[in-house]
């Protein structure tokens, strides 16, 4: 028996939704990668946050390179992930890293006091930054996923909370991207998507 594909995915109205705000973004997107007001390991590390708890596979193995070539400590980064007592959550840096858990966690609506200490410790220019990666590495996340559940049902795999039209039109947008970085990651001898 197949096993059941229980990966968070878009539905119709978060596709639009989270299409919507990464389009509205983008703009601060574009500027925050020729002149950031936060650094790129940071970018990094939010982008890795917010994947952690979405786990979509393609952004997992992208974004680990990308915050290996920044800098970022990897296993510093997956203890503060995999840890409850919160080692950095008094750094700014780990502020913004347990923000973008949070923001996964609650689809893009973080709470009132989630987004009061994010905006105690960062610019208003470097929080709407920080809300730019969110927005477009939520997107990602969830368009990797539903472009996985469509590859599981066309697999013949039950996909739990998942309907094939959502699946198309995500997947319609997204796969010469997904394409790409799947071919990347069978070509890249240290780590494979399959292992993540």
């Amino acid at each position: 028996m197949k096993p059941i594909f229980r990966k968070r995915v878009f539905t119709l109205g978060q596709f639009l939704n989270m299409l919507f705000q990464a389009i509205v973004r983008l703009p601060i997107l574009v500027a925050a990668l020729i002149k950031p007001k936060t650094s790129r390991q940071l970018r990094e590390q939010v982008m890795l946050a917010c994947t952690s708890v979405n786990d979509c596979r393609y952004c997992a193995w992208a974004h680990t390179h990308l915050a290996l070539k920044n800098g970022v400590d990897i296993e510093a980064m997956n203890a503060l992930l995999a840890s409850s007592d919160n080692p950095l959550g008094g750094e700014q840096e780990g502020i913004a890293i347990l923000f973008a858990q949070h923001f996964a966690e609650f689809k893009g609506r973080p709470s009132g006091d989630a987004v009061a200490r994010l905006q105690s410790v960062y610019s208003k220019a470097q929080v709407k930054e920080i809300y730019a990666y969110l927005y477009a590495i939520y997107f990602a996340n969830l368009s990797g996923n539903t472009f996985d559940a469509l590859l599981a049902r066309l697999r013949g795999q039950k996909v739990e909370n998942s309907y094939i039209f959502t699946e198309v039109i995500s997947s319609a947008l997204s796969w010469p991207i997904l394409v790409f970085i799947m071919w990347q990651s069978k070509n890249d001898r240290r780590i494979g998507l399959g292992s993540l």
